[in-house]
């Protein structure tokens, strides 16, 4: 379900009317070019993140019309009860962009949300349970019966496999190739079974041709993962108030575009068609910050809401300086990390220097930790 967003003159947003931009909320107040950080209670902390997620779920479920963030950033302020404090940074206006539609939790949502410009795609929600159903019934069959299994959740995987690593370059005699090479994935699958074993997609060693590159199942699937947790990098992003929160978010999506084409430098060539996808993820959720600001900039009450200009070319410099890091080698990665985390606490200083801030009021100490601990979970994992 599409949830309008309602401008202050109580009209729909145009966008929303023509089923483009998944802008979400224009936020309340004159925006400023950042605010500095409030000490509240950790139970105003944990309010605040409860909050969150409540609002989040009832978007999601369809129970709201409007995002209102009010409740996520008007938290008193005070010590608490045990002596610490939690530095909560807040912006003042500016944009949500949702760069994949947030209602997403199946694979067709998915694909319409891509087709809208998300930075998302089907092929991350395709199951391949079907496969042990496959090969259930083909270990089944008789001497003088004949394998002939299809069914729509097959052809789907087939599809959505094609289309995502080859940006649709695809044909139906691809579809059916791809189809026939699944029939042998399935009869070594069943013969798992035939053998008394548990079924296992790891140990299949049948190929499927992927525009061009030679993939196992179980090869497919693991990208089919990746894809999917790189791409939550894409989603919810709030711009035009420079924030703690939006330094981690930024920062976030241009680390995701460098991970995936690391990861997919050590897959041979379906490798590099996945980095290609992630390529293509990143510059939609790129495309969608920057529709909504210029949308933003251009509507009658721009002045009071739309954020600030220059937060928003931080932002997307902050994105754009984490999407080049050397991919050559896990070292290189590394090293390359540390060296674009200095620019963009200098990027940052620049925009505090130039809005008369400290960068204390715009959270980048506790961001680039925040940063620095999300890549090494990363690193460790790849």
């Amino acid at each position: 379900m599409s949830i309008p967003t309602i401008l202050p003159s109580g009209q729909l947003h145009p966008d929303l009317v023509n089923n483009a931009a998944f802008v979400k909320h224009i936020g309340g107040g004159a925006a400023q070019s950042g605010q500095a950080g409030q000490k509240v209670h950790q139970a105003g902390a944990d309010a605040l993140k409860e909050n969150s997620e409540r609002l989040s779920r009832d978007f999601r479920e369809g129970r709201m019309d409007v995002v209102d963030l009010t409740s996520r950033f008007a938290q008193s302020s005070g010590g608490a009860e045990d002596g610490k404090t939690v530095i909560q940074n807040r912006p003042s206006g500016g944009l949500i962009v949702e760069t994949i539609d947030p209602n997403v939790i199946t694979a067709e949502d998915a694909n319409r949300s891509a087709a809208a410009g998300g930075a998302t795609h089907g092929f991350f929600y395709r199951g391949t349970d079907f496969l042990l159903e496959a090969a259930k019934e083909y270990a089944a069959l008789g001497e003088n019966e004949e394998f002939a299994y299809r069914n729509i959740a097959d052809v789907n995987f087939v599809r959505d496999a094609l289309d995502f690593f080859t940006n649709g370059n695809y044909s139906q005699s691809d579809v059916n190739a791809v189809q026939e090479q699944m029939t042998e994935v399935v009869r070594e699958l069943a013969r798992q079974i035939k053998n008394g074993e548990a079924p296992d997609l790891s140990k299949l060693q049948s190929k499927l041709t992927i525009g061009g590159a030679d993939v196992t199942i179980s090869q497919l699937t693991d990208m089919q993962k990746m894809g999917r947790e790189l791409s939550g990098a894409f989603n919810g992003i709030t711009s035009g108030s420079l924030t703690a929160n939006n330094i981690e978010a930024f920062a976030k999506m241009g680390i995701a575009k460098s991970l995936g084409n690391y990861y997919g430098g050590g897959k041979g060539e379906i490798g590099k068609l996945f980095s290609s996808a992630v390529d293509r993820l990143y510059e939609n959720g790129v495309a969608q910050v920057e529709k909504a600001e210029a949308w933003a900039r251009t509507a009658s009450y721009a002045a009071g809401t739309s954020g600030s200009k220059d937060a928003v070319e931080t932002e997307l410099g902050i994105a754009e300086l984490f999407s080049k890091l050397d991919t050559g080698s896990k070292t290189s990665l590394e090293e390359s990390f540390s060296s674009v985390l200095s620019q963009v606490r200098a990027l940052v200083r620049g925009y505090c220097d130039r809005c008369d801030l400290r960068t204390s009021d715009v959270g980048l100490a506790g961001a680039t930790d925040n940063l620095s601990k999300f890549f090494r979970d990363w690193a460790e994992r790849l």
